[in-house]
């Protein structure tokens, strides 16, 4: 194999690939990236950690076909490193030796047979819609904090649902504390429908996504979903399980009603997570959680730890009754980050019951529940 390929094309290639990459694995090829080059000038780079699988079809000055494995980490260092310019990459086919030569640097490493490295999933599709990628990037940004990090309580939690009822996306996301829903339009007529995609490759497509208005293709099928970005293609695998019976919770009747200035509230919860940060001594924020007294049209929030005090006051426009609550304070951030208007509604009923921030306009695209921390004193 011998092919021609600008050095920040082929950056672009391996940074995107990489998040495909396992970092350690009980298997060596599972830590390599698959180059396949064909004769009409076309190069396909994969990298596949059997969850998540990511294909680059680019188009390079290929004389020579061939395929190879190179141990990812080691070949995007060498590429970052190469002088500016053309890099020529040369495999010998007999013993896997690749070398990588850009102006007067050369490079010989080692490489593996590509016969062992695992296929691109095959995807028998059910439907498909499309998404631009700054929608989808902003659905994810809002989801992808509330996704369960702990796979041992209920491992469908440690990914996000995608439900689609009457031409919308919902979006759900719950760690078993707090729920975040993300609701999107969609103009393809798709039947309803419901998949959870895992919070890895979530992650990972936040990365990729970019603040434009491209197309994504989403194809669907029963156990992997494949995000078509034109000259690159992210392959997932779903995961199995019965999801939150979100509506329900959403659904929930709320008697006290607090119209607030985001900005001031996540200031002062930020002030009263500098003394949280710093008492090491507690093992969980739930133990020293943030106090909100709400009444008279503010809320006060308060804040003890074994460092220190804070209190701080913040005006509301407040119906309903008075309500002393406690929360983690990182769980109510993460909730307010994500909102995008500057005002927003928070919902509560009663000292055990979820608060629920919502946009205050009437036809919300996004609801957030956040459970209380029990008070002792």
């Amino acid at each position: 194999m011998k092919f021609t390929c600008n050095k920040v094309q082929l950056i672009d290639i391996v940074n995107t690939v990489q998040k495909a990459i396992s970092a350690k694995s009980t298997m060596p090829i599972l830590e390599c990236i698959k180059i396949d080059a064909s004769g009409d000038g076309n190069v396909v780079i994969t990298g596949n950690n059997l969850d998540l699988c990511i294909e680059y079809n680019a188009v390079c000055n290929v004389t020579e076909g061939g395929t190879i494995a190179l141990a990812s980490k080691m070949f995007g260092e060498i590429i970052r490193r190469l002088p500016d310019g053309d890099v020529s990459i040369n495999v010998n086919e007999e013993n896997n030796v690749t070398k990588i030569k850009s102006g007067v640097s050369e490079f010989n490493i080692q490489g593996l047979s590509s016969s062992e490295y695992p296929a691109v999933p095959i995807l028998d599709e059910k439907f498909r819609f499309t998404l631009t990628q700054n929608k989808l990037k902003n659905i994810i940004r809002k989801t992808i904090s509330f996704v369960s990090l702990n796979e041992g309580k209920k491992p469908v939690l440690t990914g996000a649902l995608f439900e689609i009822k009457n031409n919308y996306l919902n979006v759900v996301a719950s760690d078993g504390h707090r729920l975040a829903v993300v609701r999107e339009e969609i103009k393809e007529n798709v039947s309803d429908s419901k998949f959870v995609i895992p919070g890895s490759t979530l992650r990972e497509l936040l990365k990729i996504l970019k603040d434009e208005d491209s197309k994504v293709d989403i194809i669907v099928s029963d156990r992997n979903v494949l995000f078509d970005f034109e000259y690159f293609q992210v392959y997932t695998r779903l995961l199995e399980g019965d999801f939150l019976k979100y509506d329900a919770i959403i659904s929930a009747v709320n008697t006290i009603n607090v119209k607030i200035e985001k900005k001031y509230l996540i200031d002062s919860l930020e002030r009263a997570l500098l003394l949280i940060n710093e008492d090491i001594s507690s093992k969980s924020e739930n133990k020293v959680p943030v106090r909100l007294n709400i009444a008279y049209d503010k809320i006060d929030i308060s804040c003890i730890t074994g460092k220190g005090q804070v209190n701080d006051t913040v005006n509301v426009e407040l119906e309903g009754g008075e309500l002393l609550i406690g929360f983690n304070c990182r769980f109510l951030l993460d909730a307010l980050s994500a909102c995008d208007e500057e005002k927003i509604l928070m919902e509560f009923s009663a000292p055990t019951s979820g608060c629920f921030i919502k946009s205050i306009n009437e036809n919300s695209s996004y609801v957030y529940m956040v459970l209380p921390v029990r008070l002792y004193n």
